[in-house]
């Protein structure tokens, strides 16, 4: 009795091996991407100051900034995506090599100014602006489009459309039959890239009596996605 009621489970175990080994799977990647039009930039400046006394360093800081808020208000901005609020007060130092020690230089403040640009015609007068009215530096435009939730979801339809003809593909030269997906997932979602245009970024200016054309390219929106199939032989089926 004893042998009768162990060998059974291991003679149905070794006949279901063959019939598991037959199920295949195939991993592929696959990549869309959807271009679309920029609609507005969001814009960044800031000023420095450097003063003997961190007081000093801040209010005159203050000051300019005051005078970038003032000089960008006939610009068409999204008022509530104004920020202004940011400080940093920092100690300077020069190594003195005749003494080998740090040298106390004063105080720099530094405020940052960030807001968005709803009208990219006004990009070259926005920019000008912000260099005229004392920006200390301006940080590249970021553009930005509000289709680019959509653009996205376009985007991973076309992934997964490309994974799933490199995963047919792959059956059909195996021999065998591409059936449902067990995983899929997606990677790091991406930035937008800026695709610039064949005609060049910057348009010149007319006789010099208007603010330099800034021209953004088209935005691309990517998506990547990896998907395990199963796939059957034809023996199986």
């Amino acid at each position: 009795m004893y042998k009768r009621n162990v060998w059974p489970p291991i003679i149905m175990m070794a006949l279901l091996i063959p019939m598991t080994a037959r199920a295949q799977i195939i991993s592929v990647q696959g990549t869309g991407t959807v271009d679309i039009e920029a609609e507005f930039a969001t814009l960044a400046a800031s000023v420095m100051v450097d003063a003997q006394t961190a007081a000093l360093a801040q209010s005159t800081a203050d000051k300019k900034m005051a005078a970038l808020l003032m000089a960008i208000s006939t610009l068409p901005r999204d008022e509530q995506s104004i920020d202004a609020g940011r400080l940093r007060i920092q100690p300077q130092y020069r190594w003195n090599s005749a003494t080998n020690q740090q040298e106390f230089q004063g105080y720099q403040a530094t405020r940052d100014l960030s807001f968005k640009l709803l009208e990219l015609s006004a990009l070259g007068e926005a920019l000008q602006t912000l260099t005229s009215a004392g920006a200390s530096s301006v940080a590249p435009p970021q553009f930005g489009s509000s289709q680019t939730e959509a653009a996205r979801k376009q985007a991973l339809t076309l992934a997964f459309d490309h994974a799933k003809a490199d995963a047919l593909a792959l059956a059909i030269a195996a021999g065998t039959t591409l059936g449902a997906p067990e995983t899929i997932s997606t990677g790091n979602r991406p930035m937008p890239l800026l695709r610039a245009q064949t005609r060049g970024g910057v348009m010149a200016m007319e006789a010099d009596r208007a603010p330099p054309r800034y021209e953004p390219g088209q935005l691309s929106i990517s998506a990547t996605v990896s998907v395990t199939f199963h796939t059957h032989s034809d023996s199986a089926l």
